[in-house]
């Protein structure tokens, strides 16, 4: 029996908004506050040139002469990862009791810690060109943003997902 099929209908409609809502919540302020505000408009470097950042980790440094397509490939991607992110928690939180029981510190954590991965792991194994290191205030402001954005948004939505379950 899968996983899935245990879950009743009620259950599993909570889990698909929490997911879905969340990856669309952290895709959006996650392109606001950190591509668009803090990348763009604060650091100076063409939105397009960060959306086809996320395209190159797929398609390499040619994802840079790709224009316009290869940038909305990166939305893409960068929507994806949001969604799978979600995904992940809002599953996990299903089956680890834990995670229900503080949902907005371990979700917390969940942030810290797919920040830890993506840029330990995710990045150095994508075609993507390394970055320079973050600078201590890009490295508060990617910390912060990941807990909060991400963690808190799922861990509200998990909070909430199982006060109406129970």
């Amino acid at each position: 029996m899968s996983a899935i099929a245990g879950v009743s209908i009620d259950n599993r409609s909570s889990q698909l908004r929490s997911i879905a809502l969340g990856g669309l919540i952290i895709g959006v302020v996650h392109t606001i506050i950190h591509q668009w505000i803090f990348l763009s408009l604060i650091e100076g470097n063409p939105l397009i040139s960060i959306y086809q950042y996320f395209a190159s980790g797929i398609l390499g440094s040619s994802a840079f002469a790709g224009g316009i397509p290869t940038a909305l490939l990166g939305v893409f991607f960068h929507f994806l990862v949001s969604f799978v992110v979600a995904a992940v928690f809002v599953l996990s939180a299903q089956r680890i009791a834990l995670l229900r029981r503080y949902p907005i510190a371990s979700a917390l954590a969940y942030g810290f810690g797919v920040l830890l991965v993506m840029t330990a792991i995710v990045l150095p194994l994508s075609a993507a060109p390394p970055l320079p290191p973050p600078t201590t205030p890009q490295l508060i402001e990617l910390v912060l943003e990941h807990i909060l954005v991400i963690g808190l948004t799922l861990g509200v939505l998990v909070r909430r997902s199982a006060g109406s379950t129970e």
